[in-house]
């Protein structure tokens, strides 16, 4: 019989920002950091058990109840807004 072998690490020197971002998720979706961060890992190697296709950035949005609608209804309008100076 194989036995499922895991490796344990160590990680270090982990940058504030990455570490409030995971801690963040594992809240979110109300589950371990270890277990954020084994998904986090997974889907940046794209070893997961499914593969994360983003077709629309709703798909990139937390919960939806959490959005706040004018705010990125304002940042996409910006988003379409033309500088002519950018075109001379």
């Amino acid at each position: 019989m194989k036995k499922n072998l895991k490796t344990q690490y160590t990680i270090r020197d982990i940058p504030e920002f990455t570490d409030s971002r995971l801690r963040e998720t594992a809240a979110m979706e109300e589950i371990s950091l270890n277990q954020a961060a084994l998904q986090a890992l997974q889907r940046g190697l794209g070893t997961g058990d499914h593969s994360v296709r983003y077709r629309s950035l709703h798909s990139l949005l937390h919960k939806k109840d959490e959005v706040d609608h004018a705010s990125w209804r304002s940042t996409l309008a910006e988003m379409d807004r033309v500088n002519p100076e950018d075109w001379k």
